[in-house]
């Protein structure tokens, strides 16, 4: 894994790393300190995700996101310390794959990351849907979803991850469902593929750090 992180500071990238490194301790880092220097790197390097810091001084979250959308720059996780619905809402808009609050707990990132390396975005709901203050209205499965802004997890998926949370065996979920035990089989293996995840219950620990359950 080959990943761009972009920060202002030497301890910030430092930061950016060491958690990265927990998920692959063979990743490879290129390093820039201004957005311009990182896309300089980014053209002559082959890249599977680029992380970067939008409080950068005099410039602005809506300054960097101007010069992030005018780039080239593909696989792009924006970090930052505010949460400001209208600059999360742009960045969705603008096709970034994650908008991560440096709030946000190590293990929660570290899924996220996995999330947009499989091919994925996460927003939380009320981004998506264009409604500040309602996530309510969104079902959680829209937390994960795909280039195409699609659920990465099918209806019946959900429905299988929930009884896989409360600890049912194969045999009761498809009883439940009304489905072979083989289609149940198949649905789980569809979810720890789009999950990244290589058991069940890692997979019930990742839907849980990430909100969709």
């Amino acid at each position: 894994m080959r990943v761009l992180v972009i920060d202002q500071f030497d301890i910030c990238r430092e930061g950016m790393k060491a958690v990265l490194l927990q998920m692959d301790k063979e990743c490879i880092f290129l390093e820039a300190a201004t957005i311009e220097e990182g896309i300089t790197i980014a053209r002559n390097s082959k890249l599977d995700m680029v992380t970067i810091d939008l409080d950068v001084p005099g410039i602005g979250a809506f300054g960097m996101l101007t010069r992030i959308k005018s780039s080239s720059l593909k696989g792009v996780v924006v970090v930052s310390i505010s949460a400001d619905y209208q600059v999360m809402r742009r960045a969705y808009e603008m096709g970034v794959c994650a908008f991560i609050g440096l709030q946000m707990k190590k293990e929660i990132a570290i899924s996220v990351f996995q999330i947009v390396l499989a091919g994925g975005k996460y927003f939380s709901p009320e981004v998506i849907g264009g409604e500040e203050n309602h996530a309510a209205q969104f079902p959680a499965g829209k937390l994960l979803i795909d280039a195409n802004d699609r659920p990465i997890l099918s209806n019946r998926q959900m429905e299988v991850l929930t009884l896989l949370a409360e600890g049912k065996p194969n045999k009761v979920i498809a009883r439940e469902l009304e489905i072979a035990t083989g289609t149940v089989k198949v649905h789980i293996a569809g979810i720890l593929k789009s999950l990244k995840a290589k058991n069940r219950t890692q997979a019930v620990s990742i839907a849980n750090h990430i909100n969709i359950l």
